[in-house]
């Protein structure tokens, strides 16, 4: 009896590993808000997602679209993030930039990109807007004009 018992919970175990490997491998299979749990959803994970400087080379900023089709909510996204990027990192920027800063920090606010990975939540799609570059913390905070 103890033999069968601990045999059924070795399939079981055996099992869930199987289903979890086929789930991570296959690369054409898209997550989305709906395959998770709400505890553990993507669009959890990207509005509580770091913003500002991830790394010395690596900023981002989370944001969302409602427009009505996955490119016009790109579009929106990136225009948003742009912004929002181009707002925070005046935060980490000295107070006193000459227009020639100003205008660095603009193109270097337009320099990022959408995320692949992005999440829904009924019409709301929430995207991560990163930009990266070498030594870009030190380049924001004490390298411009």
């Amino acid at each position: 009896m103890r033999y069968i018992y601990l045999l059924t919970i070795i399939v079981f175990l055996f099992q869930c590993k199987s289903e979890e490997k086929v789930q991570k491998s296959d690369p054409k299979r898209k997550e989305t808000f709906e395959d998770q749990g709400p505890a553990n959803s993507p669009t959890i994970e990207i509005e509580k997602a770091k913003e500002g400087f991830v790394s010395d080379s690596l900023f981002q900023v989370a944001v969302s679209s409602m427009a009505p089709n996955l490119d016009a909510k790109k579009e929106e996204a990136r225009s948003i993030a742009e912004q929002r990027a181009l707002n925070l990192l005046k935060t980490y920027a000295p107070s006193n930039l000459s227009e020639l800063g100003r205008k660095e920090l603009r193109e270097i606010s337009k320099s990022g990109y959408l995320l692949d990975k992005h999440a829904s939540q009924g019409e709301k799609t929430f995207f991560l807007y990163q930009i990266q570059r070498k030594d870009l913390k030190r380049m924001v905070t004490s390298g411009l004009d």
